[in-house]
């Protein structure tokens, strides 16, 4: 029987005059995948190439939770007057916009719908735009070969407190991995100058809002920028984050003048957009427990891994072999078990906040989870921590919303250490590293990894890589400039294609594979990590190279 959380008459009961300029959002669970234009056998279809290229390294099998939603229900949802909004193939939903509060009763009648949840009725608003003043124009500046406290200058405190800057000095800086960002908006993202190596760069790779029709990833609210800017900032000599080479995708998923439930589908909506790009790592400083409708609250007993939306998004996030990190909220004060959705899920990096001093910061929520886990998992600066404002000027401020990024750039930078580990083995490395991994608390968990543990070469991390490894061809050199060697192995056949792809699945080349051992012009394609992958009839097999 379907389920409408929602009083119907109080809708109806909108005066007609009001319609106009409001918004009624609702998000409903489909029964089934009937009449999607996809299939299993074609997942190239509706995957993304590095998306494909993270499940064959990972050895992960494309299953039903992968297909797209049905194009057929979503034909009928439009014409019966409703706007599709967003889209979730992992729980089979979709967000619907309406302007006529009376079409909830159509939603009551279509018998492909299973559940309807009324989230919320918005007023439509003008985006307002932050429009920092411009300084001098980018220039480049080059690393130099000591990574110190004046390098780093304001962000030196919190890679020092992680051992990351070793990292960075043997070139470890997240060049290749693919970071995606979900948060309520990156005011000055596009315009201040601490971005602008990311962007001149090619390495803002793509924005996305989930929460309105059009795209306001840039406007009204700044939180996602000092997020951004732990991670991604590059200004030698003031200011650098913690992965100041990585590929960023932005996706708006929280809306800053309302706390519905929708956002958590907002959420699982953009991580399976940014899983189909191909990303790597999601990160969010975002949290859900109270909403302005008490009746959508979570509770304690809700936080048990398996029950809020978001938590379960989050874990089928991981299935599909992206690392997914979360802030384990601000709620400290509050007691035991106080997290917010998802730092309860099992499978992800919930990150906590210390102080400079490696304490424990009062604020920091913590568990047990209501299935009696630890969380959260492991800890990083967020007491004092210097980051950008929406006007591209350094602030101080507090939370485990700037703990989580700055773990997060570390992660990225691990990855490229030991590209062929899993989430899981990143999480494990990281919790072994932890200050308290032989004694962990309720508080702060594993503790403060360290990061310079990644050299001399971790031999258990080693072997990881060598067990995962199943290479059917190789290139060199590696990285290359304007030629690449293609050499297959033995037991791979002469048979099929040789394509290339850029960081967000843009196809840049491909050749007919004519020979076991080629040479590939690649002529002045620009300089960043590319997908090398050999199709045939019957597999593809892909590996990734680095142009100079």
């Amino acid at each position: 029987m379907k389920k409408i959380f929602l009083l119907l008459a109080m809708l109806v009961a909108v005066p007609a005059a009001m319609q106009a300029q409001e918004v009624y959002k609702f998000w409903v669970k489909l029964h089934d995948k009937e009449g999607s234009a996809y299939s299993l056998d074609n997942p190239a279809e509706f995957l993304g190439p590095r998306a494909m290229e993270r499940r064959q390294r990972q050895r992960i099998v494309v299953d039903s939770l992968d297909l797209p939603v049905s194009n057929t229900y979503l034909q009928r949802l439009r014409q019966a007057g409703f706007m599709v909004q967003n889209r979730t193939k992992w729980l089979n939903g979709v967000t619907l916009f309406a302007v006529d509060s009376s079409l909830a009763e159509v939603l009551d009648t279509l018998s492909f719908v299973d559940t309807v949840i009324y989230c919320e009725k918005s007023t439509v608003e003008a985006p307002e735009r932050v429009v920092p003043g411009r300084g001098l124009p980018y220039e480049p500046v080059p690393f130099e070969s000591v990574y110190d406290s004046a390098y780093y200058n304001y962000a030196y405190p919190q890679i020092a407190q992680l051992g990351g800057m070793e990292l960075h000095r043997k070139g470890f800086r997240g060049e290749g991995i693919v970071i995606g960002v979900c948060d309520g908006g990156f005011s000055g993202a596009d315009t201040i100058r601490l971005f602008d190596s990311m962007r001149y760069e090619g390495r803002l790779l793509a924005t996305r809002d989930f929460v309105w029709i059009g795209d306001q990833v840039f406007s009204n609210e700044g939180h996602g920028t000092s997020v951004l800017s732990l991670m991604a900032s590059k200004l030698p000599g003031f200011f650098v984050g913690t992965a100041p080479q990585a590929g960023y995708v932005l996706c708006r998923t929280e809306c800053p003048t309302n706390e519905t439930i929708l956002e958590e589908y907002n959420w699982i909506s953009a991580a399976e957009y940014l899983d189909s790009l191909g990303a790597d790592i999601i990160t969010t400083s975002l949290g859900y427990f109270h909403f302005d409708d008490s009746t959508q609250d979570h509770t304690l007993a809700d936080l048990n891994g398996r029950t809020a939306p978001m938590t379960v998004g989050a874990d089928i996030a991981v299935s599909r072999g992206m690392l997914v990190l979360n802030a384990a909220g601000n709620n400290g004060s509050e007691g035991p078990g106080r997290l917010n959705s998802p730092a309860d899920a099992a499978r992800i990096l919930t990150v906590g906040a210390v102080n400079i001093d490696s304490s424990w910061a009062s604020f920091s929520s913590h568990g047990p989870t209501a299935d009696l886990r630890l969380k959260p998992d492991v800890m990083a600066l967020g007491s004092n921590v210097y980051c950008s404002n929406a006007m591209g000027a350094l602030a101080v401020s507090n939370g485990t919303s700037l703990s989580t990024p700055i773990m997060a750039g570390m992660m990225a930078c691990l990855w490229q250490r030991y590209p062929r580990l899993t989430p899981a083995n990143l999480c494990d490395s990281a919790r072994a590293w932890g200050h308290l991994a032989t004694c962990p608390d309720i508080h702060s968990g594993y503790g403060i990894p360290n990061f310079a543990r990644a050299f001399p070469q971790d031999t258990v991390l080693e072997s990881i890589t060598a067990e995962t490894s199943h290479t059917k061809f190789v290139v060199f050199p590696n990285p290359c400039h304007d030629r690449v060697n293609l050499e297959l192995s033995a037991s791979t056949p002469v048979c099929g294609t040789v394509v290339l792809h850029d960081m967000l699945g843009r196809k840049v080349l491909s050749l007919p594979l004519s020979s076991p051992r080629m040479q590939l012009c690649l002529g002045q394609l620009p300089r960043g990590i590319y997908l090398l992958t050999l199709m045939s009839t019957t597999a593809s097999h892909t590996l990734r190279i680095r142009v100079h």
